[in-house]
């Protein structure tokens, strides 16, 4: 006991410095909370990983229409604000389609879905595309790519055999749903993401 009252201030110090440590490597690794669909929370580095994709597809895609009309009109650098507005409006939307899914499936999803990419696992020229295009390793490719496109796919699917649109279905999910983003550039207007003028 005499121990710990002599070395009492030093243990407070010592753990001040490791909680700052904890805090800054979070922070600095973007593992803290940017969005919340539901009461599922999106790191900053989830939402990076999908920007930096989209930025990347974006200027591929002006690239490519800027060397088809050349000298013909003047394009438009991309609007970063704009790029991250969609991106995390996209990420709204596959956490919405992700939870109807897994409500509907259960524990099929992973397989389905697994057996869905799996496909197209081995494919060389995929995996140069998502580099080329997106910036993404193949693995990410699948996470942030692959995986909610499957879903979106399989949840198509089902509505279509119900005589319903995805379209619609998102609208009225967008609708019931609990959406917060921690970020004073943006905000949820009940359909999307919006920028703060």
């Amino acid at each position: 006991m005499a121990f710990l009252k002599q070395y009492k201030p030093y243990v407070v110090f010592s753990s001040f410095i490791i909680f700052g440590f904890v805090v800054f490597f979070l922070i600095s690794g973007g593992y803290y909370p940017i969005l919340s669909v539901n009461g599922n929370f999106v790191s900053a580095r989830t939402f990076w990983k999908n920007y930096q994709a989209s930025s990347v597809y974006y200027q591929k895609v002006m690239d490519a229409y800027s060397s088809t009309v050349q000298g013909k009109s003047k394009i438009e650098p991309v609007n970063v604000s704009e790029v991250k507005r969609l991106a995390l409006t996209q990420i709204v939307e596959n956490i919405l389609i992700s939870a109807e899914v897994q409500k509907e499936l259960g524990g099929d999803l992973d397989t389905i879905v697994a057996g869905r990419i799996n496909k197209i696992d081995g494919d060389k020229d995929l995996q140069k595309a998502a580099e080329g295009v997106y910036g993404l390793n193949f693995a990410e490719f699948k996470d942030e790519i692959l995986v909610p496109l499957a879903k979106e796919e399989i949840l198509t699917g089902r509505l279509f055999l119900e005589g319903k649109k995805l379209s619609d279905w998102l609208d009225e999910a967008k609708k019931s749903s609990q959406v917060k983003i921690f970020s004073r550039q943006f905000f949820w207007d009940g359909k999307e993401i919006q920028v703060k003028k």
